[in-house]
């Protein structure tokens, strides 16, 4: 049996998609738990609606998403978590798929399936990684950072699961991060113990706007001072199986911090995110073209970024 978790704020408009994909779920052997983390909107009343006892609805104040999954971990009656966000949800055999790898890798410390980033048009987009469609389709991570910064991330918090021993092993998911949590921790997963990873993809992740106009409110200035680079550091010193890809990977977080600085129209804050990923890698096209970009004019600069996303995909 697994425990889901879902945190929960503000997302009525999309709650009942994400309950209603564990429902539908080839796994009936499961119990969710619903973190309200102090909503404004009627969320809460439209899981209170769901006449299910294996889901469960446990209401706080407000304190961040990572506080919310926390308390879920701390209420799971069950030793492996699986984690969905309020506004993505899941295929069928989702649930399925994570099992399938926790039976043939039964102790590993992050278990992940690839996933569809859908577009705002209802397009959705496979996320990358080496040889999609080639044999075996479940297989141990070698170098999970190395993975991340050649494919992206490949695995996201809706589409993993873990068990809840190595979690508290690291401490949890952190408290007080505005942004990143989720990298930190499955960093700090991947550095304790093996990542396992299924090919087939089998959750959704709903992607931010990509025209500027849209995507104001989903912009989040980077924190400062910079807690998971930090941390990150610290994995540096105590890891030296990762040393050159974790070098790579901190290069990479700097690269996603200079890029958001730069939508912010952040440019003094940018240019010194750009100048620590090169310490820490080489220089890159991604760098030249923030560089670039940095001397546009603000509208300019925010149209290019939209034609961008828009080639890229995003995932």
């Amino acid at each position: 049996m697994i425990t889901v978790v879902i945190p929960l704020y503000n997302k009525a408009s999309t709650i009942s998609r994400a309950i209603d994909s564990v429902i539908a779920q080839s796994v009936k052997d499961w119990e969710l738990l619903i973190v309200d983390d102090g909503s404004k909107d009627n969320g809460a009343e439209l899981v209170d609606a769901y006449n299910d006892e294996r889901i469960r609805l446990f209401k706080q104040a407000n304190g961040g998403v990572a506080a919310a999954r926390n308390k879920g971990v701390e209420l799971a009656t069950n030793d492996f978590l699986a984690f969905l966000d309020a506004d993505d949800y899941w295929a069928p055999t989702h649930l399925e798929n994570l099992q399938q790898l926790i039976v043939q890798f039964p102790d590993v410390a992050l278990y992940g399936t690839a996933y569809f980033g859908v577009r705002g048009d209802g397009v959705a987009k496979r996320s990358k990684f080496r040889n999609p469609d080639a044999k075996p389709d479940q297989l141990l991570i070698v170098d999970y950072f190395a993975d991340v910064v050649e494919f992206g991330h490949f695995v996201f918090t809706s589409s993993v699961a873990i068990n809840r021993a190595w979690l508290e092993s690291v401490g949890g998911f952190p408290l007080g991060i505005k942004s990143g949590e989720d990298t930190l921790t499955f960093a700090r997963l991947a550095c304790a113990g093996d990542v396992a990873f299924s090919k087939l993809p089998t959750a959704y992740y709903m992607l931010p706007p990509v025209a500027i106009g849209d995507r104001k409110n989903f912009l989040r200035r980077p924190q400062c001072p910079d807690y998971v680079a930090l941390e990150l550091l610290k994995l540096l010193e105590t890891t030296t199986k990762f040393n050159a890809s974790l070098r790579r990977y901190l290069a990479h977080w700097h690269r996603i911090r200079a890029m958001m600085f730069l939508e912010l129209n952040e440019r003094l804050y940018s240019f010194p995110e750009i100048w620590k990923a090169i310490r820490f890698d080489k220089v890159t096209f991604k760098d030249i073209l923030c560089c670039f970009l940095l001397m546009l004019p603000v509208a300019i600069r925010r149209y290019t970024l939209a034609k961008i996303r828009k080639v890229r995909g995003r995932v």
